[in-house]
């Protein structure tokens, strides 16, 4: 790691505190999930059921944070090594980042189609579209989310490519390896540079996808909070009974949508970010990525405990196991 010209990164997070953070969050992280799972395959006598898409949403949700802290404990064994290109380990890293960040993109949209069936379940539809998108809800969610998938692992093909041909040529090529013929050099050259185009080519398709995403996050859940506080609002003026708890709930996982949303929005103005400070300070700037790791980190586990908030399901067993856990220790104690 080179330094900067006044022998101090601008950027950067020891070993330790990325150690002492990320295992404690990755641990707390996972055993959430894991419970999470626990509740989804024995849920509890008398509540509702989980129905499609539903459950594969919050599936594959669960699987995504697990995923992605399972790649931060990795990390965190490597300490502060960067290992050099032309290394084995090279290569394995950063396939693991990719790993991390295709699991993390990939819950970033199955977020927004979190939403957008909570706006067709809550919202009444109008117009043709919305119609449409509410009766057919299950197969849009279903051919979302592949659409989803094969689009972010193009991405990821891309990048293994590109960092594959790193590996294999990590300096200039006609200096690493002299003996090589000038056609071959010069075949090899160019490949790399095409991998180079692709992967920014995919980093910049990105950009305006996860805004799209947003966007339409942040408008199908302020759309419902409109609609339920105007529905609240007639059921009084008219003196109408109406079921608080449901409409609680709804109200409940409408704000924990925008709450989310918010979230990616930080977590993506990083990630967006860090691409071209990087480029401008590649000695300087986050060079073991432990900032990047932690900050992928800390929003999966408050997306973990934002999904607990939302969901009753996950939300009124964790309350009750609380309950049961004070009141052992208050028998022990008397």
């Amino acid at each position: 790691m080179a330094p900067n010209a006044s022998g101090v990164d601008l950027f950067r997070m020891s070993s330790k505190a990325f150690a002492l953070v990320n295992v404690f969050v990755a641990v707390f992280n996972i055993l959430m999930n894991l419970f999470f799972i626990f509740c989804m395959v024995f849920p509890q006598q008398g509540p509702e059921h989980l129905k499609q898409p539903l459950k594969i949403l919050l599936g594959l949700l669960i699987e995504c944070s697990i995923a992605v802290h399972v790649c931060i404990l990795i990390f965190v064994q490597n300490g502060d090594v960067i290992f050099a290109p032309e290394s084995a380990e090279f290569l394995i890293y950063h396939i693991i980042e990719e790993v991390m960040l295709f699991t993390m993109r990939t819950s970033v949209t199955s977020h927004l189609w979190l939403s957008v069936f909570y706006y067709c379940q809550i919202v009444p539809a109008q117009r043709s579209f919305f119609i449409w998108l509410k009766e057919n809800i299950r197969e849009f969610v279903y051919s979302a989310l592949i659409m989803d998938r094969l689009f972010f692992l193009s991405g990821f093909i891309s990048s293994v490519l590109y960092f594959s041909e790193i590996h294999n040529f990590p300096e200039n090529i006609a200096a690493a390896n002299p003996n090589l013929p000038d056609t071959q050099q010069n075949a090899t050259s160019a490949k790399y540079r095409r991998l180079f185009d692709l992967y920014v080519i995919q980093y910049w398709i990105r950009f305006p996808y996860f805004l799209l995403s947003l966007f339409v996050m942040l408008a199908s859940n302020c759309a419902t909070i409109l609609y339920l506080r105007k529905h609240m609002k007639s059921m009084k003026d008219s003196s109408r009974s109406f079921s608080l708890p449901r409409l609680q709930t709804q109200m409940r996982v409408t704000i924990t949508g925008i709450v989310q949303a918010i979230l990616q929005i930080i977590c993506s103005s990083w990630i967006i970010s860090d691409g071209p400070l990087r480029l401008t300070l590649p000695s300087n700037f986050d060079p073991d990525r432990h900032i990047y790791s932690t900050v992928i980190s800390l929003y999966t586990l408050c997306s973990t405990l934002n999904l607990c908030a939302g969901q009753s399901i996950f939300r009124q067993r964790a309350v009750n196991a609380w309950q049961k856990l004070v009141q052992y220790f208050t028998t022990l104690n008397d």
